[in-house]
């Protein structure tokens, strides 16, 4: 029985107050040389709560794939204040019966009709270049420009290019405010969470009118809001109300702007440190898809631009770490999962493990060819998460990420800026903290 088995080692000390442990400054850290410590599950306190650390992909997959004894908790409701009850944060039948509703948005029949958006906001991207040859460029702000485009074009067929650094500043206002390892009550008013009030404000504002206006608006749209508010309940034949419709469009908005603009940023950064692995794309996209306009059948067939894109995301996953909340009793490897405790998975510390990577710090696109990929536990590599919560949007996400990479290697070539060196910050999402400073050259 479960309440035989016992805990997995780990920590004696808390490690809120631990002299070894820095979880505030250097988290990442602390994740890659646990999972080292500790073969594949760990046991921590964290101020008043226990962790356990899972890294065996054996393990990760039973917590992904039994949604019913490892469930959303304590850090998704840290979650909500930014995102509501969208797709992300919400649970049980209200879950499934939203995923229903907008699984179809993201069927390759729909996937077709965004190609010729997403390759316009990127020809505008290279249309602002135009002038800069030769120059330092921050890759994290042209990606998130470009990305912020492609969202607003596919889900609101509006530009946000003026309200772009308002946006764009709010977010991570509030994603930082969010990173704090000692929570205080959203109600009190700290100068943090009056900082993150006013910064959620400014964002919904932006959308509601938008929501608004689209109401008041019957000229048809071929994105993701219109269909969004088409919708309806096969059974009760509801539709979503404003506060849905926010709460889905934000969270689409987060996922399918900064995850994939940090995904970009950090895949152009490899690139600039391996040329020949660039010229590959620009080489494979004049042979696939020569002066043709793209289409999702031709960018299905950048095989080559999506193996990089892989190594990319597994060496800097966007969603760094995944908690869960045990439900009730388990055992996970003949250890003791107690109800109540939480589990933390870190796609990052995992996907840097030499035990499931060979030189796991190497960039090496070819790990994810055809041939290879059936070497790869289905939870070794997991940047889009796993089970019934498995990433709705990953599809249009590497199709994004096809089109713009193709893109730019085929015009440009990258070197990283004299005296740049990378450095990383987990918030909501793992972003550059300083940028990514390339110098930018025309091929």
């Amino acid at each position: 029985m479960a309440q035989q088995a016992k805990f997995p080692p780990g920590p004696a000390t808390n490690l809120l107050w631990s002299k070894e442990v820095d979880l505030r400054n250097d988290i990442l850290g602390y994740f890659e040389r646990s999972i080292r410590k500790y073969d594949g599950i760990s046991r921590a306190m964290v101020g008043p709560y226990h962790y356990y650390n899972i890294s065996n992909p054996d393990y990760i997959e039973r917590v992904f794939l039994n949604p019913d004894i490892y469930v959303k908790g304590r850090d998704n409701k840290n979650l909500r204040f930014l995102l509501g009850n969208g797709l992300v944060t919400s649970e049980g039948t209200f879950w499934l019966k939203q995923r229903r509703l907008i699984q179809p948005l993201f069927h390759k029949q729909r996937l077709q009709g965004f190609v010729d958006k997403i390759s316009q906001s990127t020809d505008k991207l290279l249309q602002s270049w135009a002038n800069r040859n030769g120059q330092v460029m921050d890759m994290h702000t042209e990606m998130t420009g470009v990305t912020l485009d492609v969202v607003s074009q596919t889900l609101m067929s509006t530009e946000v290019k003026g309200d772009f650094k308002k946006l764009n500043d709010a977010l991570y206002v509030v994603m930082e405010g969010m990173m704090t390892l000692v929570k205080l009550p959203q109600w009190l008013p700290t100068p943090r969470n009056v900082r993150m009030k006013k910064n959620r404000a400014v964002l919904d504002a932006t959308i509601y009118k938008i929501i608004n206006e689209r109401r008041g608006n019957h000229q048809g749209y071929n994105d993701l809001l219109s269909m969004l508010m088409e919708v309806q309940d096969a059974d009760t034949a509801e539709r979503m109300t404003d506060q849905q419709l926010r709460d889905e469009v934000i969270t689409i908005f987060l996922a399918g702007h900064e995850t994939t603009a940090n995904a970009l940023s950090f895949a152009l950064y490899l690139l600039a440190q391996y040329p020949e692995a660039k010229q590959k794309i620009a080489d494979e996209v004049k042979q696939v898809i020569g002066n043709n306009a793209m289409t999702y059948e031709n960018v299905m067939k950048l095989e080559y631009t999506t193996m990089v894109i892989k190594e990319a995301m597994r060496l800097y996953p966007p969603v760094w770490g995944i908690t869960r909340d045990a439900a009730q009793e388990d055992v996970i490897g003949g250890y003791r999962i107690k109800k109540g405790d939480s589990i933390a998975v870190s796609p990052y510390a995992v996907h840097r493990h030499e035990k499931y990577w060979p030189e796991p710090l190497a960039f090496k696109p070819e790990r994810f060819a055809p041939e290879n990929l059936k070497n790869i536990h289905r939870y070794a590599w997991f940047p889009f998460g796993g089970g019934q919560r498995f990433c709705i949007g990953n599809n249009f996400a590497m199709m994004e990420m096809q089109i713009i990479l193709a893109k730019l290697c085929t015009g440009y070539n990258f070197t990283i800026a004299p005296g740049f060196k990378l450095q990383l910050q987990p918030l909501v999402t793992l972003r550059p903290k300083n940028g990514v400073m390339l110098k930018v050259e025309k091929a």
